[in-house]
């Protein structure tokens, strides 16, 4: 395991750098090596400084811990690092060496630049400007005579090839510039741009232009992504944790830049809608009201999310399942394929054998639509147009932790109490039996606040403001909630934002994980949520916050993300 962390693979070494970014202090480049690239690739990443970035990651405390980390020791044998590594291995008989992350340090200059150009093979081009002096001494300079020599723009290259495997490595080194790729033709092409060629580049691709054109000054880290050209990859879709290929289809190309300021980290994103994307999105009425619910998170809130409402069925079913009682979840297999059964015909499986045929079945989800129902019809009345979820845990006893919540629906027009009440007491009578309403009152640090109370298998608190309507089942969180309505909102028109705090929250969420993971681990391989996703985040104990406010403008989604760290 050690041996293969020390020889990662020059491509992989590159992505893992990014975390460098919590110690990069450098200056912003000029935007120029994208004219010297050619045109076609899937993604491009470029830095101020690569070299610095690099070393602040090899000696920093974060890559000590995650490489001691179960969850690098579950990677470490996952398929996707096993090819990693093969292709590393076949990369490095094609060099005549197998670099380390110190032989990438050392051809790691300042304006650096990363085009992919295929997922399957690791295709890339690297340019870096590195001084005539540094070249000299690295490993790759040293092998050169092992090399074939050519010659592209008047200016010769090396090249060199592994027969077996028949991976490719060639890099030369002109105006200061070190160039080294997977492919001859792509330093060839490179050459010749940098020669005063007029072949297409990554610069005068209309993803990369039309991101660049959106975007701000660069960072200390960009990443442009030709969206529509990787999601058409297969490796793409098999390799991509988020498995959301459906809406990424929205969009055409992205850019991320990340900035360092303070003590935080922020990361904008911007992505191109598609030409022929219809924007799912309800209609930008509820913007003002997300902006107006996020100041009403307060700053004991472990998670919050709050966006412009579409579809009241949904808001409902949440409700519902926040406070009114958990809706049932009917997950399958998605590694199965269906099943070749006309929808009027019904094929029995051995999984029927226990099923009585003299017996109506049970609903499984009995009093739940018309739960959900009752409480759509409510927000349905009133317009409902933003919704804000604030959730905090809580240690309930010594063996449980609560997870509370409150909901706050923001509407067109001025909330009826007495129907209000009405409507969640009939949803709730659907499912608990028994319900009573009552008056009372909850106390926060701005005072006490007048709520009517909904008893039964649960409790219910809500309060109607003018055109916010509260709901929770605990009563110090929505008081903390109430304390700050009044305050005035951010002047952006938000579709969306969302938090998570973790240094609030790390120490019950592992608590819950560690019950639920009790002997589930297999043999050497750790538990998956206590040990291996607990470790990843015991790594990143650093960071205290993270936000994510979106707004759209036109034909544009901006993303904001912001990871404040620990003081």
């Amino acid at each position: 395991m050690k041996r293969a962390a020390k020889r990662a693979l020059p491509f992989t070494a590159l992505l893992l750098s990014a975390a460098g970014l919590v110690f990069l202090q450098t200056s912003v480049p000029a935007p120029q090596l994208a004219t010297f690239m050619p045109s076609g690739a899937l993604l491009y990443l470029e830095a101020p400084d690569f070299g610095r970035l690099l070393r602040d990651w090899d000696a920093s405390k974060v890559k000590a811990d995650w490489l001691r980390s179960d969850n690098y020791a579950v990677f470490s044998r996952s398929n996707l690092f096993s090819k990693l590594t093969d292709v590393y291995a076949e990369y490095g008989a094609a060099a005549g060496f197998r670099p380390g992350l110190k032989s990438v340090v050392e051809i790691a200059g300042t304006d650096s630049a990363l085009a992919l150009y295929g997922i399957h093979d690791v295709e890339f081009l690297y340019m870096s400007r590195v001084a005539d002096t540094d070249l000299a001494k690295t490993q790759l300079w040293a092998v050169r005579d092992k090399f074939e020599q050519r010659q592209a723009g008047g200016v010769p290259f090396y090249l060199r090839a592994d027969p077996a495997s028949k991976r490719t490595v060639a890099f030369a080194f002109t105006k200061g510039y070190l160039l080294l790729a997977t492919r001859d033709d792509l330093v060839a092409q490179a050459l010749q741009l940098l020669s005063g060629g007029a072949n297409p580049s990554i610069a005068s691709d209309p993803w990369y232009r039309d991101s660049v054109a959106a975007a701000q000054n660069p960072a200390d880290l960009r990443l442009v992504m030709n969206l529509e050209s990787l999601v058409k990859s297969a490796y793409f879709r098999s390799y991509w944790v988020q498995r959301n290929a459906s809406m990424i289809r929205r969009y055409r190309a992205g850019l991320a830049d990340v900035r360092r300021t303070g003590d935080a980290i922020t990361e904008t994103r911007i992505f191109l809608h598609a030409l022929d994307a219809v924007d799912p999105a309800p209609s930008a009425a509820g913007s003002s009201e997300v902006s107006s619910l996020l100041a009403l998170v307060p700053p004991e809130a472990g998670v919050y999310k709050a966006s412009r409402v579409g579809d009241s069925s949904a808001v409902a079913a949440l409700i519902v399942e926040k406070l009114i009682a958990t809706q049932p979840q009917r997950t399958g297999d998605w590694r199965e394929a269906p099943s070749a059964v006309s929808p009027d015909m019904h094929a029995g499986t051995e999984g029927d054998l226990e099923t009585r045929i003299d017996e109506q079945p049970l609903p499984s989800d009995a009093g739940i639509s018309d739960s959900v129902a009752a409480v759509r019809a409510l927000a349905g009345q009133t317009g409902c147009r933003a919704v804000l979820l604030v959730q905090s845990s809580s240690p309930g006893s010594a063996t449980f932790v609560q997870m509370p919540s409150v909901i706050v629906l923001a509407s067109a027009q001025d909330w009826d109490r007495s129907a209000v009440g009405a409507s969640l007491a009939v949803a709730a009578g659907k499912l608990w039996t028994t319900s009573q309403l009552g008056a009372g009152w909850v106390s926060g640090t701005a005072g006490q606040h007048a709520v009517e109370r909904l008893d039964g298998l649960g409790t219910l608190l809500f309060a109607a403001d003018g055109r916010l309507l509260f709901l929770g089942n605990d009563a110090p969180l929505l008081a903390a909630v109430m304390d700050r309505g009044g305050r005035p909102p951010s002047t952006s028109a938000l579709s969306y934002a969302a938090g998570f705090r973790p240094l609030l929250e790390r120490p019950a969420y592992e608590r819950v994980m560690t019950a639920l993971d009790f002997g589930s681990a297999a043999g050497d391989e750790p538990a998956f949520f206590s040990r291996n996703i607990g470790s990843l985040s015991r790594v990143l104990s650093n960071v205290a916050d993270v936000s994510l406010t979106e707004e759209t403008k036109g034909n544009i989604t901006l993303q904001t993300v912001v990871y404040r760290m620990r003081q």
